[in-house]
């Protein structure tokens, strides 16, 4: 441990969980998760536990943003791991480090270090939404991307507002993880880390697929808009896509393919609703060909590994 809270700061807190990759630069996102906590009156109590994790500089010196926090009233907690573990072991460290400091049991945050949440009082709304709904194991806010390329065209704002103009507030089926500044039910949480470790997948996914095979729910809002790191150019999507449908295959392989349905229901009533711009609709239907099209990869890869191990398998006897 770097940073460790002040004592009594910490029973009536909501531990946020902050992994942060040699790449990223924490504060940004750590003054947007601030500024929504003190927007809720009374004041949403938090505890941002940050972990730095890899065996390169890190984009900002841990103590030089020690040095900064503890010029605020935040209450927060530093540490750093000298090994390339990856963000879900860095996260699975935020959690023992939160129930070591004593915090809130029931709820834990879950925000990425390139993230900023712009929505108002962002945490408060989410445990509202928690205390309020029994069946929700988690809710996010909303990545929407003010500028993006066509591969991203479901997290635009435009794909968003079209949504909004005939729906209202945009629900999607899923939540957005760290992207999103998630809160989750603990329990509920802590299963998705263990499942994505033993499975390999990520914790966003894991939460989302678990909730929905136990039939509970789970959300990201467009009414807290987030702002997060955007896909760049087709090789990144591709990279960051195909890691997630890798993940999310192996979890219909272990859920069944029924915790699916719920966002090809969404996708469906989306098209319906851009239909009328031809622009929107083209872009969302050309994302879809570029989405199946690493889908199939992964089923093929899938596929032949699987048959790899059954014909090993066989010799072996």
């Amino acid at each position: 441990m770097l940073h460790i809270p002040k004592r009594g700061t910490s029973g009536s807190s909501i531990p946020i969980v902050v992994p942060v990759g040699a790449d990223h630069d924490p504060r940004p996102a750590i003054a947007s998760s601030l500024r929504a906590s003190s927007e809720a009156s009374p004041c949403t109590q938090t505890m941002h536990i940050l972990v730095f994790n890899g065996t390169r500089e890190p984009a900002v010196d841990p103590g030089l943003l020690i040095k900064e926090l503890s010029e605020t009233s935040a209450a927060f907690a530093v540490a750093s791991i000298a090994e390339d573990v990856g963000y879900i072991r860095a996260v699975q460290e935020g959690l023992g480090i939160a129930a070591h400091l004593g915090t809130r049991q029931d709820l834990v945050g879950f925000l990425d270090a390139d993230a900023v949440l712009h929505g108002t009082a962002h945490w408060a709304f989410l445990e509202r939404a928690l205390a309020t709904e029994p069946t929700l194991d988690a809710i996010s806010g909303m990545v929407i991307h003010d500028q993006c390329e066509m591969w991203e065209t479901p997290s635009s704002q435009k794909f968003i507002r079209a949504l909004e103009s005939t729906r209202g507030v945009v629900n999607k089926p899923y939540i957005q993880g760290g992207a999103g500044g998630s809160l989750a039910r603990r329990p509920a949480f802590e299963r998705a880390v263990s499942t994505a470790l033993d499975l390999g997948t990520l914790i966003g996914p894991s939460l989302s697929a678990s909730a929905l095979a136990a039939g509970r729910t789970i959300r990201a809002t467009s009414h807290l808009p987030c702002g997060h790191t955007p896909r760049r150019t087709l090789e990144e999507w591709l990279t960051s896509v195909t890691a997630y449908e890798k993940s999310w295959r192996r979890l219909l392989g272990l859920y069944g393919t029924d915790v699916e349905r719920p966002w090809r229901e969404f996708l469906h009533d989306a098209e319906e609703v851009v239909s009328s711009d031809p622009g929107l609709s083209r872009d969302l239907a050309d994302c879809q060909v570029l989405r199946q099209l690493v889908v199939d990869r992964v089923e093929q890869e899938h596929l032949s590994s699987t048959i790899k191990a059954e014909a090993s398998l066989a010799t072996s006897i």
